[in-house]
């Protein structure tokens, strides 16, 4: 009961930089970061679903940032108390948001939902900009773990 509670808050900030080092220290295993927002209809629709196949697929680490303002942390919480995802979600830190997108995916158009999928090495093996079904989610996991 108390996992749950405790990945039901945000887990904390995040820049670039601090993601980048969260992705390594799972080096070994795939990992998805999802981008997303409580204002994002198509975030919040995928949410569940995300949440969904990280429960099945553990072999594979998944990591949430939200990218809400500051002003509309309860409002994220709140989001996370009522679906209680079993990965850890962060908030984007401060800093500009064509700085993180840039020094995170120069690929990345900033358009979410986002679903970067990063190898077992730690390479990013695929971009899903946009709204995605789970199954393209999970063939660019397997795609990026082979």
């Amino acid at each position: 009961m108390t996992a749950l509670l405790l990945l039901s808050a945000l887990a904390g900030e995040v820049d670039a930089p601090a993601l980048r080092k969260l992705i390594v220290e799972h080096k070994g295993r795939p990992v998805v970061v999802s981008l997303w927002a409580t204002w994002c209809e198509p975030c919040v629709k995928e949410f569940p679903e995300l949440a969904a196949l990280a429960r099945r697929r553990t072999d594979v680490v998944f990591l949430s940032i939200s990218l809400d303002e500051a002003e509309d942390v309860p409002a994220v919480e709140a989001f996370l108390d009522r679906r209680k995802p079993p990965f850890p979600v962060y908030r984007k830190g401060r800093g500009a948001d064509d700085a993180f997108i840039e020094a995170l995916d120069p690929g990345w158009s900033g358009a979410i939902p986002a679903t970067l999928v990063y190898s077992r090495d730690g390479r990013r093996a695929a971009l899903l900009q946009g709204e995605h079904t789970m199954q393209a989610i999970e063939r660019a996991i397997d795609a990026g773990t082979r």
